[in-house]
């Protein structure tokens, strides 16, 4: 770093700087050098920086023990940042600054001229970046005047790093402390009539077409510091038009004082009720977010100020908090709207690139071949996006897809048709946006026939029998056809064609339409006695299902359970030991025999499965069976063996008595005659139906764990041939990245692709994914604001009946986390892999989720309370806290601020 000046004027610097002038001074020389309005001014570059602190920990080595000891900071330790900070803060504080960089401010000062004033602004090298904005993790001096001061603020902001809100936002970054350097912006300080934040989209909705502006009087830094409540205006960028103009009270202001330093001073009420900004000012605002958001390529968060009616920027920096738009965007000039297939799926999770590509595969719509990627799905933040344009614009599909969804999550569903119900969205039939219609109709044709032959043609008894023979027929047919080619790019080559065969030509015509024949016979069911049996009966049809493919899976690991509280050494080694090291302890216990055989017989039929199942690259049970131990674990301390069995016999009796009262209830009155059976023939089918709905899912992830055995072993080839580091290395690829790879036209340096993604993807991995968003970025409203709710009250779905209340448990990870038995399990969302927690939990609460996504389902089979979309819902509720679920009006009642120390341990 010999070569760096140690100061640089901000306008010989540009984006390529960063390392050498920080994330704020590299912004802003960048856009001096586009011909924008920016105060002038200078930067004290990270070379002083470096070598202040290089001459403070020679001189103090304690001062370079607590640097090393940052990086060992857990990123929730409040005190030991804060202990750390004030040491590292005080240290630096104390040492005076080098004479040469003192030298070089002077010089830079008498260039600038001495007598004006300037502002100090800290400039980190891991700030105002896409992914980390870092805004407002370090100081910012005002008004700062004369030689003496300069040099003051300027050490202020070196040891400003260190202060514990920085320290802990670089630790929940990710970022080590060694690579965060720190260099200072000095800027003319201008003395504005009105100053503000313009965001160029809009930071609440997402909208990239809106741009919004608070503006206040004064200095931006009462605005910024949250000392005043601003007039808040959003713009259209398109057409200028004001959408909104929110005068708040402007009630103070900061000024600058003639001496140096700031004031505080009352408003007079005459400018308090006047708008801050005319329309003038807001036209300049919004032509400099034009400009700036055209230069830097991506939306941006602008500070300004207007001194004389002339308009100046003083920081911009990348919106860190807009989640990506779905892409590449058609060119047909049409807003799409996207829906969220992790959301419909229950797993919000990022996905991995291998995984995304599998799913591109498998999806039966917007493909030209079959083995070409469907063109309806989009990757935004990690996630799989489903272009749902097409069928929105086209009737009857613009009506049924969102009642579908809204079944499947109220939160999409809703939404969707929200934007389907706008003009200009419905203008884009007249240009052509309804491609793939064709594709569309055809599923939705084939899906609806086989409902309609399902309810009235199909013989019931047998669908059972020929739907559990229609999926071993096509596992075998799957392995078959791996097993005919040699491992590596053949045998994938192989399994991509087939598994998108199985999907589209044998299981689409097969397991929608019986599922949707389930749904609608459920829904005349509850029309059918509207009036004379309480909806919540209704949902008790869906209870205690025979033959489900997952609730079977529970119960026989609820037998498991019972087996291994029989041998005491063997429970106490499932609870203390991990699992694995605890498996293979059962193994030499001859009193564990049993459960052994029991054990390997589940994993026979069910290791296949784990919790993120739909994701092709999460390591199964029969890899990683921490999940299974986890639940096991839970069950151990319910003392009443075979509890499992007899509440699904239980809920098996609920689904009898309630199907007994509706046909009771439909045969009264002159039609009675009528109702009767078709009651009785339509509660035939919900049970026969409903209870086939994991099946699907249940031949997927047998077809996964075939699929990724395949992509493992060519993984340990392209390992062997040194172009992957590990077999796993696989997933950050493309299924058809890695054939390429394997025959010798893949990526060229495929290791560093590798390191990229995965970077990438723990990035992504701290983003929230919309249910729903457009092409413009927006995250549409739901179409009425949800009615206000007392305090410590949560709204969500009643996804099933009754109400509990117990103890919360809040699991984010089924692998390392217990749920005991008669806990109220929380969670983001659950799959298959997770429903073991669900055989003795007392309710549920999920942040996503319908009336038919799977921990729905499970729950009403097992008769415990659930309220599902419960946006927020493991943030809100601890661990230990006591909450009242009540699964019939969707509401969550936290009873207890206190958690139970002994519930949570």
């Amino acid at each position: 770093m010999s070569d760096v000046p140690l100061v640089i004027d901000l306008c010989d610097v540009g984006r390529h700087d960063l390392p050498r002038v920080g994330g704020k001074a590299a912004n802003l020389g960048e856009m001096i050098g586009a011909g924008l309005p920016v105060p002038p001014g200078f930067c004290v570059t990270t070379a002083a920086f470096d070598r202040f602190v290089a001459g403070a920990c020679a001189r103090d080595p304690a001062l370079a023990r607590d640097l090393a000891r940052l990086d060992a900071l857990a990123p929730g330790d409040l005190d030991g940042a804060r202990i750390l900070g004030e040491r590292l803060r005080s240290a630096l504080t104390s040492i005076d600054v080098p004479e040469d960089i003192r030298s070089a401010l002077v010089d830079a000062l008498a260039r600038h001229g001495v007598e004006r004033p300037y502002a100090v602004r800290s400039s980190a090298t891991a700030e105002d970046q896409p992914d980390a904005s870092f805004a407002g993790q370090q100081d910012t001096y005002l008004n700062v005047r004369g030689e003496a001061a300069l040099v003051d603020r300027v050490r202020a902001c070196w040891a400003s790093l260190y202060t514990d809100r920085a320290i802990l936002y670089r630790r929940k970054a990710g970022y080590e402390s060694a690579s965060a350097r720190l260099a200072v912006v000095v800027q003319a300080q201008r003395a504005p009539d009105v100053a503000g934040i313009l965001f160029t989209a809009d930071p609440i909705t997402g909208d990239r077409r809106v741009c919004s502006i608070d503006a206040s009087y004064g200095l931006g830094e009462a605005l910024v510091s949250g000392l005043v409540n601003a007039d808040l205006y959003r713009v259209r960028k398109d057409t200028g038009a004001l959408i909104e103009a929110r005068l708040g009270d402007k009630a103070r202001a900061i000024w600058a004082r003639p001496e140096g330093g700031t004031e505080i001073k009352d408003v007079s009420q005459d400018m308090r009720e006047r708008r801050a900004l005319d329309d003038a000012a807001l036209a300049q605002l919004r032509a400099l977010a034009e400009r700036v958001e055209a230069h830097q390529g991506c939306p941006q968060d602008i500070e300004w100020c207007l001194e004389g009616g002339v308009l100046y920027l003083l920081q911009t920096r990348p919106i860190t908090s807009l989640y990506p738009i779905p892409g590449p965007r058609p060119d047909d000039g049409v807003t799409r709207v996207y829906a969220s297939f992790g959301h419909i799926q229950v797993m919000t999770a990022p996905i991995r690139p291998f995984a995304r590509s599998v799913f591109s595969t498998i999806i039966p719509i917007g493909k030209p071949s079959i083995d070409a990627p469907s063109q309806l799905l989009k990757e935004a933040g990690g996630r799989i996006y489903m272009d749902a344009t097409p069928a929105l614009l086209r009737f009857p599909l613009s009506r049924v897809l969102p009642v579908f969804l809204t079944n499947m999550d109220p939160a999409i569903g809703l939404r969707l048709a929200v934007v389907r119900d706008r003009p200009e969205f419905q203008a884009g039939r007249r240009r052509g946006a309804a491609a793939s219609k064709t594709a569309i109709f055809g599923l939705f044709r084939v899906i609806m026939v086989g409902a309609l032959r399902r309810l009235f043609t199909h013989d019931v008894a047998r669908a059972r029998a020929d739907f559990n023979g229609a999926v071993d027929d096509l596992y075998r047919r799957y392995a078959d056809a791996l097993a005919s080619v040699e491992p590596g790019a053949a045998r994938l080559r192989i399994g991509q064609h087939e598994i998108a065969r199985i999907f589209i030509e044998a299981l689409m015509p097969i397991f929608p339409p019986i599922v949707a024949a389930g749904l609608i016979s459920w829904k005349l069911v509850g029309r059918l006695v509207r009036g004379r049996v309480d909806p919540d009966r209704v949902q008790d049809l869906t209870r205690g299902f025979e033959g489900n493919a997952t609730t079977e899976m529970d119960l026989e690991l609820g037998d498991l359970a019972d087996l291994a509280r029989m041998v005491p050494a063997l429970a106490r080694s499932l609870e203390a030991d991990e699992p694995r090291v605890a498996i293979a302890r059962a193994r030499q216990n001859p009193d564990a025999a049993r459960f052994i055989a029991a054990w390997d017989a589940f994993l026979s039929r069910y290791g296949h499965r784990c919790p993120g199942e739909i994701d092709v690259t999460t390591p199964r049970w029969h890899e990683d069976p921490s999940s299974l131990v986890k639940s096991l674990v839970g069950m151990l301390h319910d003392d009443r063996p075979g509890e499992h069995r007899r509440r699904q016999e239980a809920a098996r009796k609920a689904a009898d008595e309630a199907a007994a009262l509706i046909v009771k209830e439909a045969g009264r009155g002159l039609l009675g005659v009528v109702r009767r059976p078709l009651a009785r023939a339509l509660i035939r089918r919900v049970r026969t139906y409903l209870a086939l709905r994991e099946h699907g899912k249940y031949l997927m992830t047998r077809l996964f764990y075939l699929l990724r055995e395949a992509a493992l072993e060519a993984g340990d080839i392209a390992a062997r041939r040194g172009l992957l580091r590990a077999p796993e290395d696989v997933w950050m690829l493309e299924l058809d990245e890695l054939i390429a790879l394997l025959e010798g036209a893949g990526p060229r340096d495929a290791a560093a692709l590798v390191d990229a993604r995965r970077q990438l993807l723990a990035r992504q991995a701290s983003l929230t994914p919309p249910p729903v968003i457009t092409s413009d970025g927006e995250v549409p409203p739901l179409p009425h604001p949800d009615e206000p709710l007392p305090d410590g009250v949560l709204g969500g779905l009643g996804a099933s009946a009754g109400t509990v209340e117990g103890v919360a448990r809040v699991v984010l990870d089924p692998n390392r986390e217990v749920l005991r038995a008669g806990e109220i399990l929380v969670a983001p969302f659950t799959d298959p892999g997770w429903t073991p927690l669900f055989i003795h939990a007392a309710g549920l609460v999920m942040e996503v989720g319908g009336l038919m996504t799977h921990g729905s389902v499970v729950a009403r089979e097992y008769g415990i309370p659930a309220v599902v979309g419960v946006t927020g819902a493991t943030a809100a509720i601890a661990t230990g806290q006591r909450i009242r679920v009540d699964g019939s009006r969707g509401r969550v009642t936290i009873l207890s601020e206190e958690t139970d120390k002994e519930e949570a341990a």
